[in-house]
């Protein structure tokens, strides 16, 4: 019922006798590509998207069928259909939205005579003025701001490569919109995070095949259902070096319960939701190249796989799917691997403390060994209120050698700490160049010069937890058990490695970038103590005869 009532709201706005249940009517009268009217052939899954006129939407998708075409045209319409709309329509990165704005938004008001006579003079590589509708392309980089109007609907392309704090920003740009209409697309990446986590909570739709044979509805499969004849293999030995010697030409989807060759084309799909009783908001659809049988056939996707370097790209953007990939994060399995129980300690330990910083303050106390390892003894979150006091009390309770605490947003604290501990250093991250982890600086107060004393740590942070990370799939760290343990997987799953083109140096490098939720904090504190381990020389770089990650401009001081 309530959802009736915000469509007849939006129908009330529309300059056109037209209802949003004909969205893909007015795209299919109205746009053109390539000279002809815009067809929904070999795209058929298409209406069944457009047409649900849902206010809140999330699509889950695989590259290549269609999808941000789609939206692009979504967005000129409603433009078109809806008098003062704003649309802002954000990709991962600014240069990426100006190439859309030139090559897909621009072609599709060029050839539409409606679209055409709506411009206005506010024309450029952000901003599309439709009448006194408005379309704005924005990146969604750790560098871009969001637009600083209020916008009737936010559409987020490509999800999991855009930073999820600058997209978070774009919520309150709804506030006063009658509409405050929701989309969100991408390929996906990890399970349970980016645009996965958006589906998982969605009224999740499939496009389910009946089989032509014996009637059985399915969902097509690549590695159950797509059969090659004369290969009786698993799919993912086929590679470059082999695939000559494979029919995958002739490919087939076969239907696991009859052994048959259904036909995928539209008359025999049927869109069908998976969870009917749950009531969540957003209308969720997971668009698969089997979606698009006439333009991704079982052989093409056979023939795609061998030219991904990584089976996890295949998965993501090959087949629309979540893949938990190593190099990417860190994963539930051997995180919980870590947690185990040991024989206690013997005597060529020394004990250190990693703190992040909060309205809660996370704290990691664990032991250096002699041989490089690092063991887990303590992990605890305190109040910031009572950090003074709870950190006094570990420190003395383990007798901790070294800290470092992150130094915001309470350097106050961290100073004042300082006062009665010298080995405490305050941490700032950095994106520095070379090889370099971390740089620690060191100087006496100095009041002649106005000079206060400082001990301060600069971590490179996305080379630090590359390093982290490394350190842990080396087998050198461990953890006590603990009740927390839950916490703690999920503070160090949270953020995930993209990678991410640089302007600056014109280099692909990789940032460690927290969900929208930036349940984090533990994963920090961690670092934090790895890299305390690390200022006191016992670390598996020097029991491996490595250089050390850090440099020194004073050694610390002596207790």
């Amino acid at each position: 019922m309530l959802f009736q009532e915000h469509v007849n709201r939006v129908r009330a706005g529309t300059n056109q006798a037209r209802s949003l249940h004909e969205v893909s009517r007015w795209i299919s009268d109205n746009t053109y590509i390539k000279g002809k009217l815009y067809s929904y052939r070999n795209h058929e899954y298409q209406p069944f998207i457009l047409d649900a006129a849902e206010p809140e939407w999330v699509i889950q998708k695989c590259s290549q069928v269609g999808i941000t075409e789609l939206s692009i045209r979504l967005s000129l319409a409603l433009c078109a259909m809806i008098r003062g709309f704003t649309i802002a329509y954000t990709l991962p990165t600014a240069k990426f939205a100006g190439t859309v704005m030139k090559t897909r938004v621009n072609p599709v008001i060029k050839d539409s005579a409606p679209l055409r006579d709506l411009v206005e003079d506010l024309d450029n590589t952000e901003v599309k003025q439709l009448g006194d509708s408005f379309l704005y392309l924005k990146g969604a980089a750790s560098s871009n701001a969001p637009i600083s109007v209020p916008c009737d609907m936010r559409i987020h392309d490509e999800v999991d490569f855009s930073d999820p704090v600058v997209l978070s920003q774009y919520q309150s740009r709804l506030s006063h919109s009658e509409y405050k209409f929701k989309g969100q697309l991408s390929t996906p990446t990890l399970p349970k995070k980016g645009i996965n986590a958006e589906f998982i909570t969605s009224r999740r739709h499939y496009n389910f095949a009946k089989c032509s044979c014996c009637g059985h509805s399915f969902i097509p499969d690549y590695y159950d259902h797509v059969r090659v004849p004369g290969f009786s293999g698993d799919l993912q030995t086929i590679t470059k070096r082999n695939l000559h010697k494979i029919r995958y030409k002739e490919a087939f989807v076969e239907c696991p319960r009859c052994g048959g060759k259904p036909d995928l084309s539209p008359q025999h799909r049927e869109w069908v939701r998976e969870n009917p009783l749950d009531n969540f908001v957003a209308f969720g659809v997971q668009v698969s190249p089997f979606d698009a049988p006439a333009l991704m056939t079982p052989g093409n996707l056979i023939e795609a796989a061998t030219q991904y370097k990584k089976h996890a790209d295949f998965v993501n953007f090959g087949l629309g799917l979540p893949f938990e990939d190593k190099e990417s994060t860190l994963t539930e399995d051997e995180l919980k691997n870590l947690c185990v129980s040991s024989a206690n300690l013997d005597s060529g330990f020394t004990t250190v403390m990693g703190v992040d910083l909060g309205m809660t303050c996370w704290i990691t106390v664990g032991a250096a060994h002699y041989d490089g390892t690092l063991r887990i003894l303590k992990i605890e979150g305190v109040p910031v209120s009572q950090l003074r006091k709870r950190y006094k009390e570990l420190r003395a309770e383990y007798r901790v050698r070294m800290t470092v605490m992150d130094s915001q947003p309470y350097t106050e604290t961290v100073l004042a700490l300082q006062v009665t501990d010298p080995n405490l250093f305050g941490a700032v991250y950095t994106e520095r160049k070379g090889l370099e982890i971390f740089n620690v600086v060191q100087r006496e107060e100095d009041k002649d010069e106005a000079k206060q004393e400082l001990r301060q740590v600069n971590i490179s942070r996305n080379k630090a937890f590359d390093s982290l990370m490394e350190f842990i799939r080396a087998m050198m760290l461990t953890k006590k058990p603990c009740d927390l343990d839950e916490t703690w997987i999920a503070h160090l799953t949270d953020m995930r490695r993209m990678k991410d083109w640089d302007l600056s140096s014109q280099e692909l490098v990789f940032r460690w970038v927290k969900s929208a939720e930036g349940d984090d904090h533990l994963h920090h504190s961690l670092l934090y103590c790895y890299i305390a381990s690390q200022m006191l020389g016992v670390s598996a770089g020097q029991s491996l005869g490595l250089p050390l990650l850090g440099t020194f401009k004073n050694k610390p001081r002596e207790e």
